[in-house]
């Protein structure tokens, strides 16, 4: 099943776990951000390969990824989702050079994130084309009730090492979330979701950020890896809780 170009709909999320896709970026706009994409990785965008640069956090360091990260075609839905208190603590390319074969399982992000209490809205945006055959976002509708455990993948394809288990999974019932460049979809930290390989001869280009308020604590002494990429920024309203000032971060000024 495909979806194209639905409004923002506050009644999908809250129903279905995710709105999407949306308009966001113009065309002038994405193809400017896909240039300043591979011209970070140091490759030509007319010539995607696999690259070993790290891609998560980089607004931290690019002040043109702030920008994108921020950007009010993010913000404006986000503040429906979240009220007027917003806080971007995480950002991520998801990259899939032609030919990639990685796949992301099946998985509820709020299971990786130490996060009390367990509030999140991602804004998932396409820079290029994403359409099934480059592997596109696809999500389960109405998986957000409750959260699952989740088992070790034992599958080399898997860029994570844990995913949900097979028989919670109703793939007949998965939605493929095909976007053009500058479109993006917003979903809830425990819808189900996942993505295929690249199968085709295009690079799948796309982001992720994720919001919540500043009444979430951070238990970062839970969180594993890098925590170096978790930083809170007050991106609009005020913060009066003050829970993780250690993590604060500060935009880049280019």
């Amino acid at each position: 099943m495909i979806v194209r170009g639905n409004p923002f709909s506050l009644n999908d999320y809250r129903q279905l776990g995710y709105s999407g896709p949306i308009a966001g970026l113009t065309a002038e706009e994405a193809d400017n951000y896909v240039g300043l994409f591979f011209h970070a990785l140091g490759q030509e965008k007319f010539r995607p390969k696999a690259t070993s640069v790290d891609l998560s956090a980089w607004h931290h360091r690019h002040r043109w990824a702030f920008e994108l990260a921020t950007h009010p075609a993010i913000i404006e839905p986000m503040k429906q989702i979240l009220g007027d208190d917003l806080v971007l603590w995480a950002m991520h390319f998801w990259y899939k050079e032609p030919g990639n074969q990685k796949v992301i399982p099946w998985h509820q992000d709020i299971h990786f994130w130490p996060m009390e209490p367990a509030i999140n809205a991602t804004a998932w945006m396409s820079l290029g084309w994403s359409v099934r055959e480059n592997g596109c976002l696809r999500v389960i509708p109405g998986t957000h009730g409750s959260l699952a455990e989740h088992v070790d993948t034992n599958d080399d394809q898997s860029l994570f090492d844990e995913g949900l288990p097979a028989h919670l999974v109703e793939e007949e019932k998965a939605v493929d979330l095909e976007m053009s460049p500058g479109q993006l979809a917003f979903f809830n930290e425990a819808l189900f979701h996942g993505s295929e390989p690249n199968h085709s001869d295009i690079p799948r280009v796309a982001f992720s950020v994720r919001y919540t308020t500043p009444a979430v604590r951070f238990k970062m002494e839970s969180w594993t890896g890098n925590t170096d990429r978790i930083r809170t920024f007050l991106v609009s309203g005020e913060d009066r809780c003050r829970f993780n000032d250690s993590i604060r971060g500060n935009p880049p000024v280019k």
